[in-house]
Order: C-alpha cells, then sequence, then structure tokens
C-alpha cells in the first residue's frame, strides 16, 4: 500500500534551478577573482607599511625629544658649574681684577728710521729703511712714493739712450737705384682670333710640312 497523500506532499523533492548568468560567471571568473586577490593583498601590505612607517617616525621623535633634553640639562650643569668656578676664583683673587682692568694695551716699539750705505769696487748703493704707517692712507703714501721713484729712474735712462742715440746715428744717404733695376715692362702680344676655314688652313699646311720633314729625314 502506498504512502498517504499527506505524506506525499510532505516529502516531495523541490525542482532545483540554476542560473545561467551565475554558472557563466563563475567557470569564467577566475583570472577576475584571483587580480582581485592579489590586489587586496598589496592593499594589506601597503596598509602595514604606512603603519609601521608612522609608529617608526613616532619612536624616532620621541627619541630625539630625549636627546634634546638630556643635552639641554647637561648645558644647564655645565653653565652653572661655570658660573660657580668664576664666583669663586673672584672671590679669592681681588687684586688680579684690578691690574685686568687697568692693562693699556701692548706697547708700540720703537720707530725704525735709519741709513746705510754699501761701497763696492765699482757700485756704490745707498739703502733707506724708514718706518711705514701700516693704515690705509700710509700705504697709499708708501706706493705712489715708489712709484714716482721708478718712473724718475725710467725717465733718466731714457734720457740717457736718447743722447747716445742721437750722438751715433749719422745721416743716411739715399742709394739711387740703378737704371737697370728697373722692371722691363713686357710687351704685349698681339691676339687675332682666326675663323674655322682659317684653322683648317693652317691645320693642313702644318701636316704638309711635317710630312716633308719626315720624308727628308727617311731619304737621309
Amino acid at each position: 500500500m502506498g504512502p498517504s497523500v499527506k505524506r506525499r506532499k510532505v516529502s516531495k523533492t523541490e525542482e532545483v534551478n540554476f542560473d545561467p548568468d551565475a554558472r557563466h560567471e563563475f567557470l569564467t571568473g577566475f583570472r577576475k577573482r584571483k587580480q582581485e586577490r592579489i590586489k587586496h593583498a598589496q592593499n594589506a601590505a601597503e596598509k602595514r607599511y604606512r603603519e609601521e612607517r608612522r609608529r617608526d617616525r613616532a619612536k624616532l621623535r620621541e627619541d630625539r625629544a630625549q636627546e634634546y633634553k638630556q643635552a639641554y640639562e647637561e648645558h644647564q650643569r655645565q653653565l652653572k658649574r661655570i658660573k660657580e668656578e668664576d664666583g669663586d676664583s673672584s672671590d679669592s683673587n681681588p687684586d688680579e681684577d684690578e691690574d685686568a682692568e687697568e692693562w693699556d694695551g701692548i706697547e708700540e716699539p720703537p720707530a725704525v728710521d735709519y741709513e746705510a750705505e754699501y761701497i763696492d769696487e765699482d757700485k756704490y748703493t745707498t739703502v733707506t729703511v724708514e718706518e711705514m704707517d701700516a693704515s690705509r692712507e700710509g700705504l697709499r703714501k708708501a706706493v705712489q712714493g715708489s712709484d714716482s721713484e721708478e718712473e724718475e729712474e725710467k725717465e733718466e735712462k731714457d734720457e740717457n739712450a736718447s743722447a747716445e742715440e742721437a750722438k751715433s746715428a749719422k745721416p743716411a744717404k739715399k742709394a739711387k737705384k740703378p737704371a737697370t733695376d728697373r722692371p722691363k715692362k713686357n710687351k704685349k702680344r698681339s691676339f687675332r682670333y682666326e675663323s674655322k676655314q682659317d684653322r683648317k688652313v693652317n691645320a693642313a699646311k702644318q701636316r704638309l710640312s711635317k710630312s716633308k720633314k719626315a720624308k727628308a729625314r727617311r731619304e737621309q
């Protein structure tokens, strides 16, 4: 005996329907899903890298702040120690401070101003040593004085040289060129343009003369 109608209705299997578009997308989307996984992994790695950089920068700022604080405290300790040492030295040596305040500076050396003569067999030289002013005006005067002395020596040498040249110079006589030295003028050649017929006649004459000369040489 078969099952009752009620039981048969309850245990009835439902129809399974497939979506063709979803099936096609699943079968053809392997590469697309792979690229999406790669992109997701890259985004996650970039996010982790940014987070690590942020932590590193924060740690670096904290370390620098700590180093600055330590350097500042060390600087304050050094200043305090120097001030204490200066206070102790000023209290123990008041006479040295008074001597330091009364210092008048470096003493200037005595002025240098003398002349010295050097005599050799054929030479006589006088050397003058003078004190030079180290200011700008003194240097300018010293340079101008040396330039004027050099100019005077140069002018004196030029005058002596010109006098010697004037004594040794003699009026030079101009030598006349002989008439034979004149270049001879070449006579212009007269050209005459020949016609075509004249050239033919001249060529025939030249051939005839050449044949006669050749015949005479053979007969000899």
